[in-house]
């Protein structure tokens, strides 16, 4: 949560995700997985959990008077552990990256590896550690040597966020970053922007993956999968950070699915909920959670079930592109069609049914009508004046998701 944490250290630009595509981060795809994640000893031998969440290593990750937050990163071998540790959640200055190693058949540490960093996350051949610091806008790595890493060095540095940075197999690699004027004007102070960065003449240039990952409001931090095969993304925040963990897939068009809940046992209440870290096997999924900064901790529980029994569970209908407001004539015949392109729903759009009524639930006036067939609204107004109308899409599941715009009568 160092994004929804950070209010301090320009917590209100963090709002977006991204991706950057660069070529300095293609990488070979994930090395072959080793026995070790498998054995008794991965996870500094902690009790593997079940589908009910649990402290990651208690005890075993903090000093006194300090906490564990933000994402957790594991070596694609599995023998390297890097998390945050810090001695609050609204401000940096004393954060720091911490590791566990495995050698000689034992885990060792932790040992401090680098001051006033947080957000480490592995290149896909673990030779590269990515970092993210206090001034949101930049992203640092460091190489590994043969007794070690070299000293942080920035990677990337742009005059807008570039936050929590995830490279992937493809060599696509995303990170948090500024609205675009379009979804800042649609939505709330904290909207979420999913946007591809390529190299510019030495820059990088932002391109929206909008609605349904970019809906108005705040959709927090993310983790997003080696092969781009889906994203869990924090979401549904409160003004006191409180968040929920959702997850989105990615379809063969690379468009992607609304983002839908991972359920009561993840989502148990009120609670900070960041820094999400997946297993490359997807066995398991870390966050961190918390409802103080003394009850912060990170937690992981089993996900591998979950992540494929969502992919079949109801998708919510939503709306693609919002209906414009309409100008009418009084006296003179109306007729507007609501495009096919409004409303989307990833389980198919013919399984959508539409109403239509006053905004504030009332009947259409008497002069209008609307077809739910054709999705025709028509009539002829008889006096000026100006109607604002609800047009709702609901699913098999009785899933919906409404668009209100006014038909301006002249």
């Amino acid at each position: 949560m160092a994004n929804s944490k950070t209010a301090t250290t320009g917590r209100t630009v963090l709002t977006l995700l991204s991706i950057i595509t660069l070529s300095a981060c293609l990488g070979t795809k994930l090395n072959a997985q080793s026995n070790f994640w498998d054995s008794p000893d991965a996870y500094l031998g902690q009790p593997r959990p079940s589908d009910s969440p649990k402290i990651f290593a208690p005890g075993l990750l903090a000093d006194s008077g300090t906490i564990v937050m933000d994402r957790i990163a594991f070596s694609p071998d599995g023998r390297e552990i890097y998390y945050c540790q810090n001695d609050q959640w609204l401000n940096l200055e004393h954060a720091k990256i911490k590791c566990f190693k495995y050698a000689d058949h034992k885990w060792n540490g932790p040992t401090v590896l680098n001051q006033n960093f947080y957000a480490p996350a592995f290149s896909m051949d673990g030779n590269t550690l990515f970092m993210s610091d206090k001034f949101t806008n930049r992203v640092w790595q460091s190489k590994r040597t043969a007794d070690g890493w070299s000293a942080p060095a920035i990677y990337l540095q742009e005059p807008y966020a570039l936050y929590e940075f995830m490279p992937t197999n493809s060599g696509a690699c995303y990170v948090g970053s500024n609205p675009d004027p379009i979804d800042a004007k649609n939505g709330g102070t904290y909207v979420i922007q999913f946007s591809v960065l390529t190299l510019s003449n030495g820059g990088a240039t932002v391109k929206s993956l909008g609605i349904p990952l970019n809906e108005p409001g705040f959709n927090g931090d993310f983790f997003i999968a080696r092969d781009e095969s889906f994203m869990v993304v924090s979401t549904k925040e409160t003004k006191d950070y409180e968040s929920e963990l959702y997850i989105s897939y990615r379809k063969a068009d690379k468009s992607w699915t609304k983002p839908k809940s991972l359920g009561p046992a993840i989502n148990d209440g009120l609670a900070h909920r960041w820094g999400q870290f997946v297993t490359p096997d997807n066995k398991y999924l870390f966050y961190t959670r918390g409802t103080s900064p003394k009850a912060c901790a990170i937690f992981w529980v089993r996900f591998d079930k979950l992540l494929e029994d969502l992919k079949h569970t109801n998708f919510d209908p939503y709306v693609k592109t919002p209906i414009a407001d309409q100008t009418a004539i009084a006296g003179t015949r109306f007729s507007f069609k609501v495009d096919d392109a409004t409303f989307f729903d990833d389980d198919g759009n013919d399984t959508l049914s539409f109403t239509a009524s006053l905004a504030d639930g009332g009947p259409l006036p008497s002069w209008m009508h609307f077809d739910p067939a054709t999705k025709i609204i028509s009539g002829t107004p008889l006096a000026s004046g100006t109607y604002k109308i609800t047009v709702t899409a609901t699913d098999t599941a009785k899933a919906s998701a409404s668009s209100s715009f006014s038909v301006i009568v002249k």
